[in-house]
């Protein structure tokens, strides 16, 4: 997908539209940042249910790891692993103390 500054899409929108028609969508950039994405109507309903259908937070993005049941094995061995840590750590910097 290639990108266009906002100015140049304005002064050269013949050229931005032609290359949506034979490239695929186009993106627009605002002071560095993608803002906006160019496309052909026909490809615009796949790509709106794609961004519907995404998850639009974390929790989102887990609930089907966490209804699975398999999130709760997940954060209990993470868990685990930040005990184990903190005990290591606290052991290791005892070592350090140490002067010889």
């Amino acid at each position: 997908m290639a990108t266009w500054q906002l100015q140049t899409a304005k002064a050269k929108l013949s050229e931005l539209l032609r290359a949506v028609r034979e490239q695929g969508p186009q993106t627009i950039t605002v002071r560095g940042k993608e803002e906006f994405v160019v496309m052909r109507k026909e490809d615009a309903p796949a790509h709106a249910a794609a961004a519907r259908d995404a998850p639009k937070t974390l929790w989102e993005l887990f609930e089907p790891l966490r209804q699975s049941g398999l999130g709760d094995a997940l954060a209990e061995s993470i868990e685990e692993g930040r005990r184990e840590l903190r005990r290591g750590v606290h052991e290791d910097r005892s070592e350090f103390d140490r002067e010889d």
